[in-house]
């Protein structure tokens, strides 16, 4: 490794040791190699050629969530995730990464040609391979071992997409873009169809952004710069062709990619550049555009019924975290649901999903996961809501090994439940 702009940034680091106070990852390793300090030490040395191992610091750099706690607790103000994503991409230039990744990253998901076709290719053939299994013993959502992880439990992929639902012209222009990403396209178009209801309930003219290639962070977290950069820049030269007033992002972890994110991938000077700006300067999150644009002011009262403190909010980390978008969901689900909402128990524990870190390594990704829903359970949560795709499929995953009783929602769908609660009666003022 020979990078002088990332050896600029490791060089803020006072080994302190904060980090390790915030580390998610710690009490599982118990390992310095675990929390950025050791990382940043590591990435120094080999800089400096004393390691010259490139792969064993590639696996270092890999076991990390880039849940951001140790960045945002760091008294330097370090920038722990720009170091161990430029880590991770230098190295895999140098070492590269598994083939299914550039395939996947490089190929699938910079097209949303191919993202459809890989859906519908994967749901026809999740409904072959369950064969005889009962659909009520879960069996059937179950990956054998060597695919993802022992016990790990998928959703079952719909035939339909949202997009793939919308009507022929439907929500094909409009001041408000609606960028619902692939999770909430492909996976959960529930989800997407509820954030585009409750968006166009704004009474604002409302485009979906149907051309979107995946955002670029599984492929950015992965060190695939190429394929983040291509994927990147589509979109924000789509997006800034379409010149929007504002765009729309139900997921944080997308909108963390196109405010922050991107600029690592277009630098300025980039011919892209200004269109990421635009991006950027018209990015905001879901709950901020429901409080802005007057939609809460149309929902009728919560009905008396609704169990007081049952539904809480966990707060994702790139949303609720880095960008500091925590009290806005808050809000939506206190004029949503009123009192069955309350502040849930260990709400800002990450999930442990961490994007590939997932899959890298499912059985930590698991108990990280199980511990935080057992939490918010022991606490009287049930309905965990959030605002984030990938903290969805996480805690959907782990609610199934562990208490099916509970439900994970996005915010989106309370908010649309919550408006077909009108009847036709005067909106609450």
């Amino acid at each position: 490794m020979r990078d002088a702009d990332l050896k600029a940034l490791t060089g803020l680091c006072a080994k302190c040791g904060t980090c390790r106070t915030v580390c998610t990852l710690y009490p599982e390793r118990k390992a310095e190699i675990a929390v950025a300090r050791g990382k940043i030490a590591l990435i120094d040395a080999a800089m400096r050629g004393e390691d010259g191992d490139a792969a064993a610091v590639q696996e270092a750099l890999t076991d990390c969530l880039l849940c951001g706690r140790c960045e945002r607790a760091c008294p330097n103000q370090v920038l722990v995730e720009e170091i161990v994503m430029k880590g991770r991409a230098d190295l895999a230039e140098e070492v590269g990464i598994p083939a299914w990744k550039r395939v996947l990253f490089g190929k699938v998901m910079t097209s949303p040609a191919a993202t459809e076709i890989a859906r519908k290719a994967a749901a026809a053939g999740q409904r072959l391979l369950p064969g005889k299994i009962p659909t009520a013993s879960g069996l059937h959502y179950r990956f054998p071992e060597g695919l993802g992880g022992k016990g790990r439990t998928v959703p079952k992929l719909p035939a339909t997409g949202f997009l793939e639902s919308l009507g022929k012209g439907e929500a094909h222009t409009g001041e408000v873009m609606l960028f619902v990403g692939c999770v909430f396209d492909h996976v959960f178009p529930d989800v997407g169809r509820a954030a585009y209801e409750t968006v166009k309930a704004s009474g604002k003219s409302v485009a979906v952004f149907r051309d979107a290639a995946c955002c670029g962070l599984p492929a950015m977290v992965s060190g695939d710069r190429r394929s983040a950069t291509e994927s990147a820049e589509a979109n924000v030269r789509r997006l800034r062709a379409a010149d929007p007033a504002t765009i729309v992002f139900p997921c944080g972890s997308c909108l963390l990619m196109f405010r922050r994110n991107v600029f690592s991938l277009i630098p300025k000077g980039s011919p892209t550049y200004e269109d990421a700006v635009f991006v950027a300067d018209h990015a905001v999150d879901y709950a901020s555009f429901l409080l802005s644009s007057g939609v809460l002011d149309r929902l009728p009262d919560p009905p008396p019924a609704e169990k007081v403190g049952e539904i809480g909010y966990h707060d994702p980390c790139h949303l609720s975290g880095t960008l500091e978008k925590g009290p806005e969901a808050r809000e939506v689900l206190s004029r949503a649901v009123g009192p069955a909402f309350a502040e849930m128990a260990g709400a800002d524990l990450c999930c442990g999903y961490g994007g590939t870190f997932n899959v890298h390594d499912y059985p930590t990704s698991a108990r990280i996961g199980e511990n935080k829903v057992a939490v918010a359970a022991r606490g009287g949560t049930k309905v965990i809501s959030t605002a984030c795709s990938g903290c969805v499929l996480q805690m959907r995953d782990m609610v199934a090994r562990t208490d099916p009783s509970l439900r994970v929602v996005h915010i989106a769908e309370l908010v649309r439940q919550a408006l077909s609660r009108g009847d036709g009666k005067p909106p609450r003022r």
